[in-house]
This record gives C-alpha cells, structure tokens and sequence, in this order.
C-alpha cells in the first residue's frame, strides 16, 4: 500500500520480522542505541546493522530515558508518586487520563523530575554513534514532544539549532546535516511509496 513501516518500540522479534516481510525500507521514528544506554526501548547493534542493510533510517529521540541511566531509586520513587496521586502501580504515565487536568500537570512534573536531563551533547552521541556503524545516510532526528520527550538544550522545537550546532562541533558536513535532519527520511519514505504494488 506504499505505507511505511516505523519499528519503534517493538521486540527485537518484531524488528527482524518486519525487515524480513517488508519489501521496502522501514524507519525507527524515536529509537536510541542499547549500546550506550541499555534500555529496552533501545535498539541492540544488531537491529541498527539490519535496519541500515535493509535501507532504513533510525531517528533518535530526546527522551531522557532512553538517553541516561535510570537511578537506581527510580522505581521506588515511581511507586510512591503513583500512590501519591491514587493511581495504581505501574509504568509512568498510565492511568493519567483518570486524574482531573491540574493534577495530570502536578503528576507529569513529579514523573519528569524523577529522571536526569540528558545533554544535547548525550543525545548526539546517539547519533554520532549510529552514523559513524553504519553510516549517515541511516540516522535521523526524532522528536516526540508531545511525549514528554525533551532534553536540556532541545527541549522543543524551537531548539533545534542546538543540535546542528552541536553536529558541525563534530565536524558534519552541512550535506549530512541535510540528510540527517530530512533527507534520510524522505528518501525512506519515497522507497516505501515506490514498493507500492498497484492496484487491479
């Protein structure tokens, strides 16, 4: 159907069958690297080779849990801000939409305090890293505001320029930066319109 295929948070399972079933390119919208960060929702080197070799582009996301190492007391703290705000034990924004809005607003900026800011600098490295295992032309920018995503120094929109800025520090060339901040995923995109099969 000329659709594409996002693999972002599903089992490495899932990742593998999709690029074994799909006959276009596919993307991982917001997606980190489990080697620098081992979280679960972080792909292992072995799914970034496969999405590259199929022609994907993974777009790495500011969300600070997938860009800094969870406290050790996290879960606990978690626990105790869920009990605080009636709702029952679970992962963080469950349930919320129980919870009158001034209290959503209250709990979100408890939920969001219980975790470190990461850097541009940390979330580039993300990027640095997948650009420099399998090449510039399978990375992306990912966002995920609207999430919760949001780093210190691209905590919106409005910040991107620091994320460029901290590319060409490393020496991006201003064709990367395009491909890195758009191109990748058009090209992705047009693949996956092109394996379209038509219509009878």
């Amino acid at each position: 159907m000329g659709v594409l295929v996002d693999v972002s948070q599903l089992t490495p399972k899932g990742v593998f069958q999709t690029l074994e079933l799909s006959r276009a390119p596919v993307v991982a919208t917001h997606s980190d690297v489990r080697a620098l960060i081992d979280a679960t929702r972080n792909l292992s080197d072995a799914e970034i080779d496969a999405i590259a070799a199929k022609g994907g582009v993974i777009q790495v996301t500011p969300f600070n849990a997938y860009l800094v190492k969870k406290p050790a007391d996290y879960d606990a703290k978690l626990a105790a801000l869920r009990a605080q705000y009636g709702l029952p034990p679970g992962a963080g924004e469950a349930g919320l939409d129980t919870l009158a809005a001034d209290k959503q607003a209250a709990f979100l900026t408890g939920f969001r305090a219980l975790y470190p800011r990461a850097t541009v600098k940390q979330y580039v490295d993300h990027i640095d890293y997948i650009a420099k295992r399998v090449g510039v032309d399978h990375v992306g920018i990912g966002s995920d505001f609207n999430h919760g995503a949001g780093v210190t120094g691209f905590a919106s929109e409005a910040d991107a320029p620091n994320v460029t800025k901290e590319l060409l520090a490393r020496g991006y060339t201003e064709a990367q930066l395009a491909k890195i901040w758009s191109g990748n995923f058009l090209r992705v995109l047009a693949a996956a319109e092109a394996a379209r099969k038509p219509t009878t």
